[in-house]
């Protein structure tokens, strides 16, 4: 019997992720980030309950790239260290969102081109800190480093007997 490294399960759950994250974005939210704007056809039901979707987008972003950081390394040991740094850096953003240190972003970024100020700008000016948002942003990250970390990649190939 031989071994056969799959890593395609690991991009669909990637994928799925963060398909579910940018339909919460295109569904169930009101003011979406302008990036996806264009996409959105608000259904009025889901938007009554739009709490209920309300730190889903932190979790599986966080998840989807902590998985592709971790698929497209050849090292697994890197994978789950460049995964952890996602995380890390993730949570931070989320901090970032904190009032106060929101309003020294925005200054700062106002100082950019156009393009980057309009894209970048309202993460921080309309963007809230949520306590909520930076659990499901860290619960996001574990996930993922605990698929790329206890889940192997190579199953056995029984047609080979």
């Amino acid at each position: 019997m031989s071994k056969i490294s799959s890593p395609y399960w690991r991009l669909g759950i990637a994928a799925t992720s963060l398909a579910l994250a940018l339909a919460v974005y295109v569904f169930a939210r009101e003011y979406p980030p302008a990036i996806v704007a264009p996409m959105q056809a608000p259904v009025p039901l889901l938007l009554d309950h739009g709490r209920l979707f309300g730190s889903a987008p932190s979790l599986f972003y966080t998840l989807t790239i902590g998985l592709l950081l971790g698929v497209i390394n050849a090292d697994h040991g890197r994978g789950q260290l460049h995964c952890l740094i996602w995380t890390g850096i993730a949570l931070m953003l989320e901090l970032t969102q904190i009032p106060h240190i929101a309003g020294l972003f925005v200054a700062i970024i106002e100082s950019f081109p156009g393009f980057v100020a309009d894209l970048v700008t309202p993460y921080w000016a309309t963007g809230t800190f949520d306590l909520m948002d930076l659990l499901a942003t860290l619960v996001g990250g574990m996930t993922a480093l605990g698929i790329l970390r206890f889940i192997p990649t190579e199953k056995e190939d029984a047609s080979t007997h």
